[in-house]
């Protein structure tokens, strides 16, 4: 029975842009976020302004790098918030940032509040300092009932703690290069032992 190589090379190929996608998000980094609920969606980045002025070209390009949600060092951070529903420019919407705790993901420490407000342009703008690095969580809370979690939108950051926010797209990415790898060795080897024909 004859084997086909372009049915191995197919494979091959399948393998390997499935571990180019899944280690892309690595290598490039997020600097904006689309995050949401079921009813609302909000796109958001935050600015760390440098500890120094930048001189050279690179610092002035590290400068006004946007990130998502982990965030390098600590320091004062600026939050754009953009509603991408625009229905809810008609709703009164509170911001808070609070340090929650590594083991359960609880509240410690509310950082800063901005009262329930309209936001009739659809944008909205949040200055917090962090002092010391840890996890913490930007809250949105759409309308006035707080007891309703659909309405609650609750982002989580990372400051100061290096690392990926993301590690199962490394989990990913290693999975399909050892996939990849393996298809090569098989299909050499079966071709070495003669039963792949041309």
């Amino acid at each position: 029975m004859k084997r086909h190589p372009i049915r191995y090379l197919i494979v091959l190929l399948g393998c390997l842009a499935a571990a180019d996608l899944a280690a892309a998000p690595i290598k490039k980094g997020g600097s904006d976020c689309l995050v949401g609920t079921d009813f609302y969606i909000v796109h958001f980045n935050a600015f760390q302004p440098p500890a120094k002025i930048p001189t050279g070209a690179r610092e002035k390009r590290q400068a006004l790098q946007r990130f998502c949600q982990r965030l390098p060092r600590t320091g004062t951070t600026y939050f754009g918030i953009d509603f991408i529903d625009r229905d809810v420019r008609s709703l009164p919407i509170s911001l808070s940032v609070v340090e929650e705790r590594e083991e359960d993901g609880s509240a410690m420490k509310t950082l800063k509040t901005v009262p329930s407000q309209l936001y009739p342009h659809g944008v909205a703008e949040l200055k917090v300092d962090f002092d010391h690095p840890g996890r913490y969580a930007l809250i949105i809370q759409f309308g006035e009932e707080t007891g309703l979690s659909d309405d609650r939108l609750r982002i989580p950051l990372t400051v100061g703690l290096g690392g990926d926010s993301t590690p199962w797209l490394k989990v990913a990415a290693i999975f399909s290069l050892l996939a990849f790898f393996t298809m090569v060795i098989f299909f050499f080897v079966r071709f070495k032992n003669g039963e792949v024909a041309t």
